[in-house]
């Protein structure tokens, strides 16, 4: 017997007790009502485990039906994914997305390529620019050590001619120095040009009347 059926047996209890005359009060046995009352509360911790059990398992049930409709859910989706897949539109729209990506990356590629050799022309005449400022620098220095050291300058200057020449040709060297570095750099970007995009060496013999670019021998 579960609580339930013993508070209605308490209940038909009461309702059948012989009433008192003229009042609502009625005569019970109070051995037997307070015994089923204890009965019945002794009762009660069994029905609230059966409950909380109960209550478990309804969680365990709404979480597993959750647990299957995602899974239908996730299952519908990947199946109408491949159903758009397999239609013509979607082949035909891929398609027209592949042609028009590799379109757009060698339209990219051959500006980058116009862009390179642009710059390596420019690069190329600065380079010869350089090389003939070079040239000149050098000349000039080997004639200054070509004169001779006695020979007196005219005018009544502070310093001999010996020394003007060693002042002039101290400069001219670190300029020339200064220069083969610049030189240099451009020719290792030319380099890393031509590389990278793959361009031809015309620029470099552009100007057959040009000095010989570095590590070139001169004629």
């Amino acid at each position: 017997m579960d609580v339930q059926h013993k508070l209605d047996e308490l209940r038909r209890m009461v309702q059948s007790a012989r009433s008192v005359p003229l009042s609502a009060s009625c005569l019970v046995n109070r051995t037997e009502l307070l015994a089923g009352l204890d009965e019945a509360q002794r009762m009660f911790p069994e029905e609230f485990e059966t409950a909380r059990k109960v209550a478990a398992e309804r969680d365990a049930i709404v979480a597993e039906g959750r647990a299957e409709a995602d899974r239908l859910v996730a299952e519908a989706r990947r199946e109408r994914a491949e159903l758009v897949e397999r239609t013509d539109i979607h082949r035909e729209a891929r398609a027209a997305a592949d042609e028009l990506t590799a379109k757009a990356q060698e339209e990219a590629e051959g500006l980058r390529r116009e862009v390179d050799d642009y710059i390596d022309g420019k690069l190329a005449g600065f380079e010869i620019a350089l090389q003939k400022t070079l040239t000149s620098v050098a000349l000039g220095r080997e004639e200054l050590r070509g004169r001779d050291p006695n020979a007196r300058r005219g005018g009544d200057g502070p310093k001999s001619p010996a020394e003007v020449d060693e002042y002039v040709e101290a400069k001219l060297g670190k300029f020339e120095q200064s220069l083969r570095r610049t030189l240099d750099s451009v020719t290792r970007g030319r380099e890393r040009l031509r590389d990278r995009s793959g361009l031809d060496d015309s620029f470099a013999g552009g100007d057959p009347d040009g000095p010989p670019l570095p590590g070139e021998r001169a004629d």
